[in-house]
């Protein structure tokens, strides 16, 4: 097997990621899609072998999704709590000089990584695919992704806004609706929806991408032409606040980790090879 799974209690919360690869490799630390049913394994499955013989693999499981334990964080937005976690993840397992990769959420999370003195001195590079840390989003895509009711048929409607306009994956819908059924996963993503009646805080501006001007780590940003969660040009509108950026565009959807897996790896490797040398 490519990797093998493990734990690591992090505080009182139960972690779990999966390792492997080549251990004498440069690290690459891939952080999963947010959306209901998404963990390691069913973002970054097919694009594991494409990299395993080069460069060692690290597939962390955030708060409240796969393997990893259920906890909610009322009165902070999605990411804080997770980048905490996160920070606790590298910390335990001491990674260090790594090349990050995030999709969607995950993306969105590497970027933030980026610049967080407590983390940013871990990463080597930084790659979001179709993650932009939070704006940007389409608000049809949105408002469908949220109203997930645990079922095949959700996942496959799910899958359809990050694949290609048209495409079915049963294997992937599968792994999603399996994963979505996990005890607290459903619950974890519906509890954040609450708000007490008596509150009328309004929302906050988003802080992304102008954030990302303190970001001196060399970013890829990857952009699905075909995707239609995001709206068109986003990553053009996150690049003008990266001091060293590359953007790279595949005729895929919202992840072609999943879709497009040799299109992909091919992009990380040039871009890990540009950053790593000869």
């Amino acid at each position: 097997m490519l990797l093998r799974e493990h734990q690591v209690k992090l505080g009182p919360v139960r972690t779990r990621y999966f390792e492997g690869g080549n251990p004498l490799g440069p690290t690459v630390v891939l952080v999963h899609e947010g959306g209901y049913g998404g963990d390691a394994l069913n973002t970054y499955g097919r694009l594991v072998g494409l990299l395993a013989d080069d460069y060692h693999l690290v597939l962390p499981e955030m708060l409240g999704f796969g393997g990893t334990d259920k906890a909610i964080f009322f009165g902070e937005n999605p990411y804080e709590p997770r980048l905490r976690h996160l920070a606790a993840f590298l910390d335990a397992l001491d990674l260090r000089d790594a090349h990050f990769v995030g999709n969607s959420f995950g993306g969105g999370m590497v970027l933030r990584l980026s610049v967080r003195a407590e983390t940013a001195w871990r990463m080597r590079s930084v790659t979001s695919i179709s993650g932009t840390g939070g704006p940007f989003r389409k608000p049809e895509a949105l408002k469908e992704m949220a109203e997930f009711d645990p079922s095949i048929e959700a996942a496959r409607q799910l899958d359809g806004w990050i694949l290609p306009p048209g495409a079915r994956d049963e294997e992937h819908a599968q792994a999603r609706f399996e994963s979505s059924m996990r005890p607290g996963q459903w619950e974890g993503m519906v509890a954040p929806t609450l708000r007490n009646p008596a509150q009328t805080e309004k929302a906050r501006p988003w802080d992304f991408p102008e954030a990302l001007s303190a970001s001196v780590i060399p970013t890829l940003l990857v952009a699905g032409t075909l995707d239609r969660m995001l709206e068109p040009g986003w990553e053009d509108l996150v690049a003008k606040h990266l001091k060293d950026v590359r953007i790279e565009r595949l005729e895929a959807g919202h992840s072609p980790n999943i879709s497009h897996p040799e299109d992909t790896a091919k992009l990380l490797r040039d871009f890990f090879d540009r950053i790593d040398g000869p």
